[in-house]
């Protein structure tokens, strides 16, 4: 992901406490932090030497605009955090070749509500990426058609 980012910042959406920040920055790359509350990543930084790398930006992702321009994002990671209106604005935002990773959530407990539908991801990214990896596994309820995915994607040029 690092390489295919062509020196463009690698975006760590919902990053929690930056563990897959920090991970990028080590190939220095340059990482635009989001979280609503970056809390628990900002008491990590005294002790990681990659700081100067990250950029952090504290906003609501479901309510505040979203800050990124047209193909300006080398690639975005998503980790434990879902929300399919969010796939416009990385398919914007992306650069062509630029990656997209995203994991949802487990199927533990009640997580499974949050989930998408089988192929639901696949359908909603199929025309303007390649699917490097793509891994569905059904959890919850029978009825319920829910998955966890994981997926790796390349942003096809735009057309």
């Amino acid at each position: 992901m690092a390489d295919a980012a062509l020196g463009c910042p690698i975006i760590d959406v919902a990053c929690g406490s930056g563990r897959n920040a920090f991970y990028l920055a080590e190939f220095n790359s340059n990482v635009i932090c989001v979280d609503r509350d970056l809390t628990r990543l900002k008491k990590q930084l005294p002790s990681q030497s990659v700081s100067p790398r990250l950029a952090l930006i504290e906003m609501d992702l479901l309510r505040d605009p979203w800050p990124f321009g047209q193909q300006t994002i080398g690639g975005i990671v998503l980790v434990d955090f879902l929300d399919l209106s969010l796939l416009s604005l990385f398919e914007n935002s992306l650069i062509a070749d630029g990656y997209l990773l995203i994991e949802t959530v487990s199927g533990r407990g009640g997580n499974y509500l949050e989930l998408p539908k089988a192929n639901e991801l696949r359908r909603a990214l199929e025309k303007s990426f390649y699917f490097r990896i793509y891994r569905e596994v059904k959890v919850g309820p029978r009825a319920s058609d829910a998955v966890t995915v994981r997926l790796l994607a390349r942003r096809q040029a735009m057309r």
